[in-house]
């Protein structure tokens, strides 16, 4: 199956690409989409900030879904890449036409697009994520949850940046790691 990932965030999200290469293999039998598709990480601190801020969404025309991964735990992230997996299913289905308009309210009034997102809800939010995370604890479908892999390196639109608070954070770590550190030796010197 064709598909790319592009990590245009400041996470590293190595083992959740790692779970994609088990999950879109499922995804495409389960659904049956037949044409690639690129999967977009993207940061953005404005929207992550917003209780109803975007988790997610399908370009049909580019055959893209791009996934906000700020502030969210992995296993969100993956459910939200299965809903937009089953919308990718429909672009190729032929079921998204040039004369959709996707803007704010689109599922609330257009009744073809509503039955378009009950379907993306059903099956990716709920059945095609869970069966899927139920073959793996039943051993049904075998794969490791933090399976050991080459990490990919990400592809960054610009290098990455530290914040301040996370530069903060690592030094007060690596300061109290040899503090402890000292006091361990001291005590068994």
């Amino acid at each position: 199956m064709t598909y790319t990932i592009k990590n245009f965030s400041n996470r590293d999200l190595s083992d959740v690409e790692s779970f994609i290469d088990h999950f879109l293999p499922y995804t495409k039998e389960k659904l049956g989409f037949d044409k690639p598709v690129s999967i977009i990480f993207k940061s953005d601190g404005d929207n992550a900030s917003k209780i109803l801020g975007k988790t997610a969404y399908y370009d049909p025309e580019g055959l893209k879904i791009v996934l906000y991964v700020d502030d969210r735990h992995p296993k969100d992230i993956l459910r939200s890449l299965s809903h937009e997996l089953v919308h990718h299913a429909q672009n190729c289905r032929g079921e998204f036409d040039d004369s959709v308009e996707l803007g704010d309210g689109y599922a609330q009034n257009d009744s073809h697009m509503r039955k378009q997102e009950a379907e993306a809800y059903l099956l990716g939010n709920g059945f095609l994520f869970r069966d899927y995370e139920d073959a793996i604890k039943t051993g049904e479908i075998m794969i490791q949850e933090n399976e050991e892999k080459k990490p990919k390196q990400p592809e960054k639109e610009e290098p990455k940046k530290v914040s301040d608070q996370q530069w903060k954070n690592q030094e007060i770590y690596r300061m109290l790691k040899d503090k402890w550190i000292k006091k361990e030796k001291n005590n068994n010197g």
